[in-house]
């Protein structure tokens, strides 16, 4: 399938339409949310924690968020500060900072941390997307935690100590009538479209990169479909190569007309060889990578070998993508 002008203009309309409907249908519900997404939050905890843990925050109400005085151990729980505080007590066992306490600079209504069972949680990211969890869960090179993330304020107990805190609990038990893990999809485009601070220029870019991204990947790996392609590329190398050689083509003989004129007869002569070189070095290319890509479809469907699979599929669509945009007067 190509994508043409006509289905990424298709594809636009219906994202267009997705956000305007999602600024009318898929607000936040809860006050609450609504202040704590447009605190201190990084933008992608809300789509995150429902892909991992399946919370569709757009259908949570105030009357199901607990407000407590200290975290419960089961659920996910905000920290959120009710009062300014500009020190806190240095944990820091080193002198060469010098003094008992550090700066923070906390302002009444700050997120301060979010808790997942008891646990804080960190945001970080993979090759792929950004990810959340735990410490443990998250590579510790590019891992971060959502709110304060202070030296020596990362652990519950630590953050206990903490003057004035409020907790805000979520019950993220199966029964709850928020919960749809099965929902995962939808309930990422809900929790991206969740808020207003949401509805971005760069959001939707994004979201529309994504979209599209997602179709051409269910494009990639299908086997009828790369044998077709392939072969259209092979044929498409063949009619260029003819057409460079013989120069028979209208188009041809204006160009060849043209640079004879203007570089003499040997520059043809030249230019005709190394075409056919570069051809010659595409095709070789081409099912060098579509060899590879049928080695690894007959192997055994562990999950590397689906993962290099995917990526020779990918390799290969490319290959044929990028012959057939060629033209034979490109090459002369």
């Amino acid at each position: 399938m190509k994508i043409t002008k006509g289905i990424l203009r298709e594809i636009i309309r219906e994202e267009i339409k997705d956000v305007k409907n999602s600024l009318l249908t898929e607000v936040f519900q809860s006050d609450t949310l609504k202040k704590l997404s447009s605190g201190r939050i990084n933008r992608d905890f809300f789509s995150s924690t429902a892909s991992k843990y399946g919370i569709q925050w757009d259908k949570i109400e105030d009357h199901q968020i607990e407000r407590l005085r200290t975290p419960k151990k089961k659920g996910i729980t905000f920290a959120v500060a009710s009062k300014n505080i500009e020190h806190l007590p240095s944990k820091s066992r080193s002198t060469y900072y010098g003094g008992d306490r550090i700066y923070v600079g906390i302002t009444k209504g700050q997120l301060i941390a979010v808790l997942k069972d008891g646990k804080p949680l960190h945001m970080g990211s993979n090759y792929r997307e950004p990810v959340i969890g735990t410490s443990g869960e998250i590579d510790s090179y590019s891992r971060s935690m959502v709110g304060l993330d202070t030296f020596g304020y990362r652990s519950l107990k630590a953050i206990n100590e903490i003057p004035g805190l409020m907790w805000y609990h979520i019950d993220t038990s199966k029964s709850q009538d928020y919960m749809g893990a099965d929902e995962i999809g939808k309930l990422r485009q809900a929790a991206r479209y969740g808020a207003s601070k949401f509805t971005t220029h760069q959001e939707f870019s994004k979201a529309q990169k994504e979209r599209y991204s997602s179709l051409v990947a269910k494009l990639k790996n299908d086997p009828k479909r790369i044998k077709k392609e392939v072969n259209k590329a092979t044929k498409h190398i063949d009619k260029m190569m003819k057409e460079i050689l013989e120069g028979k083509s209208p188009a041809m003989k204006k160009a060849m007309a043209r640079y004879r004129k203007e570089y003499g007869r040997d520059y043809i002569g030249n230019k005709k060889f190394d075409a056919a070189s570069q051809l010659s070095r595409r095709s070789s290319d081409l099912f060098d990578d579509y060899s590879t890509y049928l080695r690894e479809t007959n192997r055994s469907s562990t999950l590397r070998s689906r993962d290099w699979e995917d990526k020779y599929a990918e390799k290969v669509v490319n290959s044929t993508r990028n012959i057939l945009k060629l033209k034979p007067v490109n090459f002369i």
